[in-house]
């Protein structure tokens, strides 16, 4: 935990950076170079077919090598105490369930060796035919359970929100619309590849576990790597001053955490462990594709009468992941009859995971193309068609807005990019025209803070990282207004 003084005095004054200096000049220590004594290094095996299970490991001749301590695989692995996590359950069956998969180890003195070990191991497979072809034609998509928060907490899709909602009858209205709009829209797979690789380095003292990764969630990294492991959350400690990127994929311990601590509690020594640019794309998660049709109806006076949002994306069969895709549909625009589905295609394909503003970047872009259509069946400027849109209240629970001004940010947009001069005409502009009004939620979770035991007054211990820039990591005493985070430069 980070002990940082609030500074209410700070606000609106520039200040440096507290890790600054040792940024720019290269002395702040990310998580695999923290020296240790005699450390051993690991090196993954990953299958080499997309489905199917492994029949035979020939590892003699890596064992043979020397310099390497051990051959790890679904043979000799230590049994983890929640194999129901089939990506965090490493090594605990023979079943290969997407190409790139972790499928043994190998632990040696020096990287170097660990690596040219890892290409002397022989594995045999029997293969069945690979399912990684996402279409919305597909007999087994299934509405998402229990997805929120990768499966610890309770809600259909990732942020928590039901898969679906409906309310008024979609159907009807748009077949009485005098204007409709009917199109489909698809995103790719969009995979994180952050500066820094995804790392960890993990030491085993007298039963309890210190693992030093680059991770945006200290505490629930700590959750559930104490969990698979069988061991009380006090007796892991996760460590992760900085990180060096990581857009959403460093929030969910992956399996590499696991699979070092594996290696380490084998050869009773500090393992580090950091993944290839190359094995990043198959072992920390993605932004899933999706195909979303979406519909609108509106009537002669360009106010919409209906909108549904409907939503198929990909997910791993090994493990079931969805994003709030078609969540930002049941907030944006006004309309008396609307519905928002979602659909998950089990593919054989790595687990997905968060990647910068997910759900909402893939829905957002679609939902915003149909709106700009729907202006142009209308007749309408897309900024006023917008405005003509704009909700007075939730357009689907009926609670006033916090605060909303999109209204204000539509007009401020358009007078200073000189909306109000460009050829209308779709295709005409030289350099595209278009209009784009994306939104994201403003979530709140309570810190995981405890209060100071040493003064000064007003301060507070929590557990908190902050990619690429220093971790928030105060809060006020309590009676005392709450500062703003001071402006760095």
């Amino acid at each position: 935990m980070s002990h940082v003084t609030a500074r209410p005095h700070a606000i609106g004054i520039p200040m440096d950076r507290i890790d600054g200096a040792q940024k720019v000049t290269g002395t702040a220590t990310y998580a695999y170079e923290w020296p240790l004594d005699q450390p051993v290094y690991l090196y993954p095996l990953q299958s080499t077919i997309a489905s199917g299970r492994v029949t035979g490991v020939d590892s003699a001749l890596a064992e043979a090598e020397p310099g390497v301590l051990a051959v790890l695989s679904h043979l000799n692995a230590p049994t983890l105490t929640r194999p129901d996590d089939p990506e965090l359950a490493v090594l605990q069956s023979d079943e290969v369930a997407w190409r790139g998969q972790f499928i043994g180890a190998i632990v040696a003195e020096s990287l170097e060796t660990a690596r040219r070990a890892a290409g002397l191991v022989r594995v045999d497979y029997e293969s069945r035919p690979p399912d990684v072809v996402l279409r919305a034609d597909r007999d087994d998509l299934y509405s998402p359970v229990h997805a929120a928060t990768f499966g610890t907490g309770g809600g259909e899709l990732q942020d928590g929100s039901p898969a679906d909602s409906v309310l008024g009858d979609v159907d009807t209205a748009l077949a009485a619309s005098p204007t409709m709009v009917d199109t489909t829209y698809s995103t790719p797979m969009y995979h994180n590849n952050p500066m820094e690789p995804h790392t960890a380095v993990v030491t085993w003292l007298n039963g309890e576990l210190l693992v030093r990764c680059s991770t945006q969630g200290v505490s629930l990294s700590q959750a559930l790597i104490s969990g698979v492991l069988g061991l009380e959350p006090g007796r892991v400690r996760v460590v992760s001053p900085h990180v060096g990127g990581a857009f959403g994929s460093k929030v969910y311990p992956h399996a590499y955490a696991v699979l070092a601590a594996m290696a380490a509690r084998i050869v009773r020594r500090p393992v580090k462990f950091t993944l290839t640019r190359q094995q990043m794309f198959a072992l920390v998660g993605y932004r899933p594709a999706s195909i979303q049709r979406i519909r609108l109806g509106a009537g002669r006076d360009g106010r919409l009468t209906a909108l549904a949002h409907d939503v198929i994306e990909q997910t791993a069969k090994a493990k079931g992941y969805a994003e709030q895709v078609g969540v930002c549909s049941r907030m944006m625009y006004a309309a008396p009859h609307r519905r928002t589905t979602h659909r998950l295609a089990p593919l054989d394909v790595p687990v997905p995971t968060i990647m910068r503003a997910p759900g909402e970047a893939q829905g957002m872009y679609a939902l915003e193309s149909a709106m700009d259509e729907m202006a142009i069946a209308c007749g309408l400027d897309p900024v006023e068609f917008r405005i003509r849109n704009e909700p007075e209240v939730h357009p689907e629970s009926g609670l006033p807005f916090s605060s909303r001004h999109l209204t204000d940010c539509l007009r401020e947009g358009a007078r200073r990019a000189g909306w109000e001069h460009r050829d209308p005409t779709p295709g005409r502009a030289a350099r595209g025209a278009g209009w784009w009004a994306p939104a994201w939620p403003s979530r709140r979770i309570p810190p995981p803070a405890s209060p100071a035991t040493r003064p000064p007054s007003g301060s507070a211990r929590t557990a908190a990282t902050r990619c690429g820039s220093p971790p928030p990591t105060w809060a006020p005493a309590p009676g005392r207004r709450s500062p703003r985070s001071p402006r760095t430069r």
